[in-house]
C-alpha cells in the first residue's frame, strides 16, 4: 500500500509571514492539530501543531498571538514523506522522528496531502498494509520521549 492510497488531500497550510493568530483561528475552525507551513514557492518550510502554537504562547506570555509570528512558532526540520512511498516507510519515518503527521510530497517537493496516524489506522486492511502490530509499535514510538539533553 502506497501513502497516496490514503493520506487527506484537502490541507489547509500557512505561511511563514503569518501571525500565530491567523494559525490558529483556522485550525480551530477547521478542527485542525497541525498546518504545513509553506513559502511563496510553496516549498513546506516547516509544521505548526497546536503544541507548537501552545509552547510559543508560553514562551512570550506578555505578547497576544498576533504579535507571535508563525516562522517563530513553527517545528523545523520537516519530516515528511512522498505519495508514491510504500506505507511502511511512512510509518518508520514518524517513529523515528516521534511525529503523529507527515506533509505528502510528490516527487518535484510539492505538497500533496498530510498522512496521519488516524489516516493509517482508519485504511482497511488488505495485502501489503502495515500489520496493526507495526501500527502498534509505530504509535508506542512516536508517543516515546526521545531524551532530554542534559548540559
Amino acid at each position: 500500500m502506497v501513502v497516496r492510497e490514503i493520506m487527506s488531500r484537502d490541507v489547509v497550510t500557512g505561511r511563514p509571514d503569518q501571525g500565530l493568530a491567523a494559525v490558529l483561528q483556522t485550525m480551530h475552525e477547521r478542527n485542525l492539530g497541525f498546518e504545513p507551513i509553506v513559502n511563496s514557492e510553496g516549498a513546506v518550510v516547516g509544521v505548526i501543531t497546536d503544541r507548537d502554537a501552545a509552547l510559543a504562547l508560553g514562551e512570550h506570555p506578555q505578547r497576544s498571538a498576533s504579535r507571535i509570528g508563525v516562522k517563530d512558532a513553527m517545528s523545523q526540520p520537516v519530516f515528511s514523506c512522498l505519495e508514491d512511498e510504500d506505507l511502511r516507510v511512512a510509518l518508520a519515518t514518524m517513529a523515528k522522528h516521534h511525529v503523529r503527521r507527515l506533509p505528502v510530497l510528490d516527487r518535484q517537493g510539492h505538497l500533496r496531502g498530510v498522512l496521519s496516524i488516524d489516516d493509517i489506522v482508519a485504511a482497511p486492511r488488505r495485502r501489503g498494509s502495515p500489520t496493526d502490530a507495526s501500527i502498534v509499535e509505530t504509535i508506542k514510538a512516536v508517543c516515546a520521549r526521545p531524551p532530554v539533553a542534559v548540559a
